[in-house]
């Protein structure tokens, strides 16, 4: 039987009742090589999804355009009918090329045909939270989110979202989100060796907003930090090019 652990504590999301353990699962990686197609061993990603929900995870980062939309069947697969508690949050704002391209697709229609898509391959009624994603492949650009915004707020009002979320955004684009809807998290590129958004880490804390990094280990390419190194060395361990410690 597997452990349950506090992964990290927990938080509430703002204006919400819903608690997350700070410790997600993104499931990116599910999918086949380069987000594309399905896994090599779709029973073995079946079960990294179980053992993540038994060990106490009830937060999952998905997007039906991972695949596409390999990454949500799956998740349908192993979890459906969901535990009460589990929280998934999608994202839209991006659809995939047939060259393996990732494209923005932020036009209305675009918006709207996304958000039926992951309701479809979740197998739910509702998406409990959508983030909207904007910016570069792993930065922002700053510009207007107004008009794919007031798209998820619309699918708020419908009732086929509930709870609205920003990724690869700036500080400005928060505040002109917010004018337009509620925002309960933000997520961005941050982890050991990039740390250009502390001031706004510090910024969301003090509004009880959700910050949730994206590639918090590098992504697709092994995280190089001498700080890592450092972190490594006090507790006499060596960083392997896979991101993990390997204690001697």
């Amino acid at each position: 039987m597997t452990k349950q652990t506090k992964l990290g504590g927990s938080f509430t999301l703002p204006g919400t009742s819903i608690k997350l353990a700070r410790m997600g699962y993104g499931a990116m990686q599910l999918a086949g090589p380069e987000v594309w197609g399905p896994p090599r061993d779709v029973d073995a990603a079946i079960a990294v999804l179980q053992e993540a929900i038994a060990s106490g995870v009830n937060h999952i980062d998905t997007s039906d355009y991972y695949g596409p939309h390999v990454t949500n069947q799956i998740i349908k697969k192993a979890l459906h009918p969901y535990p009460d508690d589990l929280v998934i949050v999608t994202k839209l704002g991006a659809r995939r090329g047939e060259d393996k391209s990732w494209l923005h697709a932020l036009s209305r229609q675009e918006l709207i045909d996304g958000a039926h898509d992951n309701l479809r391959n979740l197998g739910v009624d509702a998406l409990d939270v959508v983030n909207l994603r904007v910016g570069g492949m792993m930065a922002p650009s700053e510009g207007s989110i107004e008009e794919p915004l007031t798209v998820l707020a619309e699918l708020k009002r419908q009732g086929l979202v509930r709870h609205v979320g920003l990724s690869n955004v700036t500080p400005r684009q928060l505040q002109e989100g917010q004018r337009i809807t509620e925002i309960v998290c933000v997520q961005n590129f941050y982890n050991l060796a990039h740390r250009d958004d502390d001031a706004f880490v510090d910024a969301l804390a003090k509004q009880r907003i959700a910050y949730v990094p994206f590639f918090p280990l590098g992504g697709f390419t092994p995280l190089q930090s001498s700080e890592l190194d450092r972190l490594a060395a006090s507790v006499e361990a060596q960083v392997s090019p896979r991101n993990k410690f390997v204690f001697r």
